[in-house]
């Protein structure tokens, strides 16, 4: 009986294997003449050693002792003889600039809300603890701020900048026309309905900053009274929705050297450098206001907090850049915000502060 069940699951087994293909392919064995095989050595050779090799030393190098600060100096360099020695070039290689300013405003308004709230509710289960907060930040910007005001008036009655300058035509000049227009329109309430908007989507779409930021910081006054349950909730899209923001950031950073260059080439292609010239003593004025601040209000201030200043300066020298090439606080803000991070300041008050004084100081209307 065993014989024949043995008989019987033989004689299938071969059947099956008679019905499965043979996949397996045999690999045949190209053999190449011996002038072929010479000049692919002398391909790979000449690539390795002469094209590859010193492109991937020098990259290499490059990258390790060199960082951003470096590139963004280089862009604004080579941006600037771009436009003097190419002004037509430059005024096309402008749009490179735009992009770079585009993808900057596309993160500022989730960055903002997202690292707004993670600020006020993130870390206090007390509203009395944010007014607090928000008390001492508000005072110490309109102290500081009211002194800068002085140092530029003093500054420009004494330099008097402006005398001599040629300014463009009234073309040029619509926008301030307009504006100041409008002056005499300007009433408590319609301050106040610039900073409650219409609804959030509204100021987001119309990059009404001072909106988001009332947004926001309502958002995050209810997510403190909310139940613990769904406050986390939304503290953890937050808290995914920054983290994820800030990679978009260091992705938009090494784009920045190009858009810097091309926005500084077409600026120079379009004026000139002779309006350097003109503006010198403009520039000059400006940028001695901004030292006799530093010395004179910021250094003690910074030493009474004691306060890193070498290592502070390290700190903004990237997001100081990005905002004295492209003339955009807008886009050096995510930057400033990663880099006071890494400075050691607490998260709750650099995504309190920071978002907060940009918004009142800068994109206030």
């Amino acid at each position: 009986m065993d014989r024949f069940k043995n008989a019987i699951t033989a004689k299938f087994n071969n059947a099956d294997s008679a019905k499965k293909p043979n996949l397996e392919v045999e690999e045949e064995k190209v053999s190449y003449p011996g002038w072929a095989k010479k000049i692919g050595e002398i391909v790979m050779f000449v690539w390795n050693k002469c094209l590859w090799g010193p492109f991937k030393y020098v990259w290499n190098f490059l990258n390790k002792w060199t960082n951003l600060t470096f590139w963004i100096f280089a862009g604004i360099f080579i941006g600037i003889l771009v436009g003097y020695f190419q002004p037509e070039f430059s005024q096309e290689i402008e749009p490179l600039g735009t992009a770079f300013i585009r993808m900057i405003k596309i993160i500022v308004v989730p960055l903002i809300f997202s690292t707004l709230v993670l600020g006020i509710a993130g870390h206090s289960e007390d509203i009395s603890t944010v007014g607090k907060l928000a008390i001492k930040t508000i005072i110490y910007f309109e102290v500081v701020t009211t002194f800068a005001l002085a140092v530029g008036l003093i500054m420009a009655n004494l330099v008097k900048p402006g005398v001599g300058v040629i300014l463009p035509g009234d073309d040029a000049n619509d926008d301030a026309s307009e504006l100041a227009s409008r002056s005499d329109e300007i009433t408590w309430y319609g301050e106040m309905f610039m900073i409650i908007p219409e609804n959030f989507f509204a100021a987001a779409v119309e990059d009404q900053i001072l909106g988001i930021v009332f947004c926001a910081a309502m958002f995050a006054c209810a997510a403190i009274k909310a139940d613990k349950k769904s406050r986390d909730v939304m503290l953890m899209i937050c808290e995914a929705m920054s983290q994820v923001i800030f990679k978009m950031v260091g992705l938009i950073m090494n784009y920045a050297p190009i858009g810097i260059g091309a926005s500084l080439a077409a600026t120079v292609g379009a004026n000139g450098i002779g309006v350097l010239a003109n503006l010198g003593k403009l520039i000059g004025a400006l940028y001695a206001s901004l030292v006799i601040f530093l010395c004179v209000i910021l250094f003690p201030v910074m030493l009474m907090c004691r306060v890193p200043i070498i290592g502070f300066f390290k700190s903004i020298g990237q997001p100081w850049l990005i905002a004295f090439s492209t003339s955009s606080s807008e886009s050096a803000l995510p930057k400033a915000m990663e880099k006071m991070r890494e400075f050691g300041c607490p998260n709750s008050l650099v995504s309190f502060v920071i978002p907060t004084y940009v918004s009142l100081f800068f994109f206030s209307p």
